[in-house]
């Protein structure tokens, strides 16, 4: 049986050293992991995969941990928040990402250590992921289609992300991307998605050649990721003011993709806001097939809410379905 290892983040150093002291006493060998900051919890879980988390309900409330439920759920780690007692309000019951995540129940710091150590048993005597089933059969695209994918995302689109590349083949069409998230926090995404994608993701930088099998993308930079308007297509970086309040824009990536329309597939995942919705409908305009996920999938249906009620998107898709729309839509 692989070793038992706990993360515990969290602020609070008494707190930490009496959790760490109990979960000790019960579990001779237990490797404990301790992080004060999500940056630093997130290299321990990447590199070590740890069993299980205790995360503060203050780390909860952050955008960049949208980032830490990615990976725990890429690495089968168990998680649940620690409130600082029974009067704080949970993070889950405003952040509607929260509800979607694995930590839907909640500890306190007042609660024995027994009670964590208990509901440490509890979570890692449960049935996990079937780690030995074998990986989906991906049909090729074949590599002479033509055509490009473009996706925007924001609020929840790590984990849709996740969950569209997996299901790319390793000669996907050339895949650019805009993911809004922290700065820091853009290498972290493009080597979460790598690992789990059969094609190559790198991150967006400026001249490099669109070619199958390559997924592009951008996020935590300041430059806005675009195309060059010729063929050899190319990336393109450009500094400048915030687009739909945001850079990257996604909105930024689509209206610079226009002059190659009829060769574009473009979508817009779950995200707050609008970015992305005129340029969408730009690209369609101009011959683009145009896609948004569905509400009942999305976390935050704000993005493709607009894209579809302004008829920016031809047609709204699950999140379960994304991938094999935009592959079909390729072949096309």
């Amino acid at each position: 049986m692989p070793q038992l290892s706990v993360m515990i983040i969290t602020v609070d150093r008494n707190f930490a050293r009496s959790l760490q002291q109990h979960l000790e006493a019960a579990h001779r060998g237990i490797k404990v992991l301790l992080a004060n900051n999500l940056m630093m919890a997130y290299n321990q879980a990447e590199a070590l995969s740890p069993t299980f988390a205790f995360v503060e309900d203050g780390f909860t409330k952050l955008p960049e941990f949208e980032m830490m439920m990615a990976l725990f759920s890429a690495v089968d780690t168990r998680w649940v928040s620690v409130m600082d007692d029974m009067k704080s309000e949970p993070a889950r019951r405003s952040q509607p990402l929260l509800d979607r995540g694995a930590g839907i129940f909640e500890l306190t710091k007042s609660d024995h250590p027994r009670q964590f150590v208990q509901y440490l048993d509890s979570m890692v005597n449960a049935p996990r992921r079937n780690q030995s089933a074998p990986a989906p059969v991906r049909p090729s695209v074949g590599r002479g289609s033509g055509k490009m994918i473009l996706i925007g995302s924001s609020t929840g689109g790590v984990e849709a992300l996740r969950k569209v590349l997996v299901g790319f083949p390793t000669d996907c069409p050339p895949t650019v991307i805009v993911q809004h998230t922290g700065r820091s926090f853009g290498p972290g995404l493009v080597s979460l998605l790598d690992k789990i994608c059969p094609a190559k993701v790198v991150a967006a930088s400026d001249g490099v050649l669109l070619e199958p099998g390559m997924v592009h993308v951008a996020a935590g930079m300041e430059e806005h990721l675009g195309l060059t308007p010729r063929k050899p297509v190319r990336t393109r970086l450009k500094a400048g003011p915030r687009i739909s309040g945001h850079a990257p824009s996604v909105d930024a990536l689509f209206n610079s993709a226009v002059p190659m329309a009829k060769d574009v597939v473009a979508t817009i995942l779950t995200g707050m806001g609008q970015d992305g919705a005129r340029g969408l409908g730009d690209l369609r305009k101009a011959g683009a097939t145009t896609f948004a996920q569905d509400k009942k999938s999305s976390v935050v249906y704000g993005m493709p809410r607009v894209a579809w009620e302004t008829g920016a998107a031809q047609k709204q898709v699950s999140l379960a379905n994304m991938a094999t729309t935009l592959l079909q839509a390729c072949r096309a």
